[in-house]
């Protein structure tokens, strides 16, 4: 098992941890996760059962392990997991509306969904 890499990026503000690791030739992936808060974001696993017999093995997962490791830090970088900030719970609760207001639009919503029953 190869010694794997650990990276913060920060990107708009907002700190991403990438951790990428083999996973040993009983289990031959390599594994990158990126993290945001302690909450995994994304997973990427990439089976090298193909080169278990490779007398070079050791440094052909070294390099595949270093790829996907900055493959997701530039996938950071370029804005693909920006979007799921925005489907973070609670992400949409931020308003400038007064409670008044909500509390207003939510009866609203409400009386809309009422039937007349005989």
């Amino acid at each position: 098992m190869i010694t794997g890499f650990n990276t913060d990026i920060k990107h708009k503000g907002v700190v991403y941890h990438v951790q990428t690791e083999d996973k040993g030739v009983k289990n031959p992936k390599v594994e990158t996760l990126i993290y945001r808060g302690g909450i995994i974001l994304f997973a990427k696993r990439t089976p090298y059962n193909h080169v278990l017999d490779n007398e070079s093995i050791e440094d052909v997962v070294t390099k595949l392990m270093e790829k996907q490791h900055h493959t997701m830090i530039n996938e950071i970088k370029s804005g693909k997991f920006d979007e799921e900030r925005e489907k973070t719970f609670g992400a949409d609760l931020i308003s400038d509306r007064s409670l008044d207001e909500v509390i207003l639009d939510y009866l609203a919503s409400d009386s809309d969904k009422t039937t007349e029953t005989c």
